[in-house]
């Protein structure tokens, strides 16, 4: 896997915009000594990569993090330090619970994700939810402790309900949605289902500045998420939140649909879904902290078990 990836980064008849994305990856690679390769491909010329941050065969809780339509490598940097600073605010968190936990990442770029027309479709949301299936099946062989936790934003919480919807979620125990592109109706009811039975806890949340989401629920997946029975929502257009130290801080709202924070050539910034000051950020993170002490109860759960 990284002979493939080092070979393509050093082949000259590549594009030199693809040979500029794998760069992405490996300037991402050589700036944290706990990130790896974990899968690499070439899919119709475009290159695909996942990288983790942490030690994926120890880690108590393993959080995939998605991104959403035409959405690739190029973006890469951004994506990753989001990845990143997700690991290490719920370290930091669980710390100051007094609780400390093993912690991993992993910024998920094996899935084409499609563009603004496709999105109104589900293929590409089902093609990379079987995708994702296998990659956590092979995780959870690694590491069958691991609890399982989904960030998905926009058309990627589509991807999100396709798990469900084909009954292949089983190990999913946590997972947040931020300005989704919706679920079908059977995705819905099928997520539902799974939370009744007490299988996976979900969050969601939108700003209310945001125009683009709900337009991708007029497509083949209406339901928005936070519709759900089951589903918890939570708040992203600013107000109090719990800080990573452990205080109450007022978090900031986020500006329409981004993803990251981006500064306009005037120097204003305006503030995305992972900006580490925004409102849902903070949330996400305490509730992702809240998911660490769950794995170490149904760790002790099943220690007893096995004892008795």
């Amino acid at each position: 896997m990284i002979d493939a990836f080092r070979a393509a980064l050093g082949d000259l008849a590549l594009p030199d915009e693809t040979r500029g994305k794998l760069q992405l990856v490996q300037t991402v690679l050589d700036g944290d000594p706990q990130a790896m390769l974990q899968s690499f491909s070439m899919v119709g010329g475009e290159p695909r990569a996942v990288v983790s941050f942490g030690d994926l065969d120890s880690a108590e809780l393993v959080t995939y993090v998605l991104h959403g339509i035409e959405t690739g490598l190029g973006e890469f940097a951004s994506w990753a330090a989001a990845t990143q600073r997700i690991c290490a605010d719920v370290i930091r968190s669980s710390v100051v619970r007094g609780r400390p936990r093993r912690v991993a990442t992993i910024a998920w770029f094996a899935w084409d994700s499609g563009t603004h027309v496709s999105a109104l479709e589900t293929r590409h949301a089902t093609v990379g939810a079987a995708h994702l299936a296998v990659d956590i099946d092979r995780l959870m062989l690694r590491n069958p402790r691991a609890h399982i936790a989904l960030v998905t934003y926009s058309y990627s919480s589509t991807l999100l309900g396709e798990l469900f919807a084909m009954n292949i979620a089983e190990d999913v125990r946590t997972a947040f949605s931020f300005a989704s592109a919706g679920f079908t109706h059977a995705a819905s009811v099928a997520l539902g289902d799974a939370i009744a039975r007490g299988e996976v806890v979900v969050y969601a949340t939108e700003s209310a500045d945001d125009s683009i989401a709900p337009l991708g629920r007029l497509g083949q997946h209406p339901v928005d998420p936070r519709d759900i029975p089951g589903v918890v929502g939570f708040d992203c257009d600013g107000g109090e939140a719990p800080g990573i130290d452990g205080s109450t801080v007022v978090g900031v709202a986020v500006e329409g649909h981004a993803s990251q924070t981006s500064v306009d050539e005037r120097g204003a910034r305006h503030i995305g879904y992972f900006d580490q000051r925004a409102q849902g950020y903070l949330m996400m993170i305490d509730r992702l902290t809240d998911a660490g002490d769950r794995a170490e109860f149904s760790d002790e759960r099943r220690r007893t078990s096995e004892a008795g």
